[in-house]
């Protein structure tokens, strides 16, 4: 929780699944209360980065997720 404005860039760990996947999808989802209402999505933002990931061989692939089809 925060009542100003950040002074720094904000940064969090995240976990990556064991897979591997040229092009997939991070979405960051953020809520602001004290924030202009925003059409689309109230008082929630979205933020979205592709990514290509690599499966780390020495781990098992995280099976929560689809094979890239090729």
């Amino acid at each position: 929780m925060h009542t100003a404005r950040f002074d720094k860039e904000q940064e969090a760990d995240i976990d990556i699944p064991n897979i591997t996947c040229s092009a997939c999808t991070l979405q960051i989802i953020e809520f602001m209360a004290n924030h202009g209402l925003n059409k689309d999505g109230d008082y929630t933002y979205h933020h979205c980065a592709v990514l290509k990931i690599s499966a780390n061989p020495a781990k098992p692939i995280d099976a929560r997720f689809p094979s890239e089809k090729k």
